[in-house]
């Protein structure tokens, strides 16, 4: 159950948000070698954000989801930056990443938990 939330301090029009929801979903999904259908997106422009003193652009994404090895951080870091660079034009070095790895129990879905 991935769930990947990005903020950043730039606005979004809709043909934008839709482009990195759809691109950030199916690098998700690919990276993890989980169904798409499992993975959630959640996008927050305009977000008040201050990086090493500036307000230049910038974005924050934090990925949550269970079973998050470790040697999946680098290339995810990587092809979610090159997603906010595309869409949004941050430099690399105004993008951080957490990983979070999820105990399976703490997640619910349909009404039941994993």
């Amino acid at each position: 159950m991935p769930f990947l939330s990005i903020k950043t301090n730039l606005p979004v029009t809709r043909q934008t948000r839709k482009n990195i929801l759809k691109d950030t979903s199916a690098v998700v999904a690919h990276e993890l070698e989980k169904p798409e259908e499992y993975v959630t997106i959640a996008l927050e422009p305009n977000t008040a954000m201050l990086l090493s003193g500036s307000d230049e652009p910038m974005a924050f994404l934090e990925l949550k989801s269970v079973a998050l090895v470790a040697r999946k951080t680098r290339p995810l870091s990587q092809l979610l930056c090159e997603v906010m660079k595309e869409h949004l034009g941050i430099a690399q070095n105004r993008v951080y990443v957490k990983f979070i790895d999820e105990r399976r129990r703490m997640w619910g879905w349909k009404g039941d938990s994993l």
